[in-house]
């Protein structure tokens, strides 16, 4: 099966793939993923919403996951 993602770009061409991870932030505001986002965009070829962090109560990985993929982000999924 074929993406078309970034990181299968990446590694179908035989090169060394970069992955960042994102931790969601403790509040449900989408600003904070978008701030973070700001920071890492263009330092990695796909990008990890990591998911249960540290066991604390956070904003849902999956709705950080659609803000970084509304920006145009290639997410990886582990």
């Amino acid at each position: 099966m074929k993406s078309g993602s970034n990181l299968e770009k990446v590694l179908v061409a035989g090169h060394f793939a970069v992955t960042g991870e994102l931790g969601p932030p403790m509040s449900a505001s989408p600003d904070e993923v978008k701030h973070k986002m700001e920071i890492m965009r263009g330092s990695c070829d796909a990008y990890n919403i990591t998911d249960c962090q540290t066991a604390v109560v956070r904003q849902s990985s999956i709705s950080a996951a659609i803000s970084c993929s509304r920006a145009g982000w290639s997410l990886s999924c582990r």
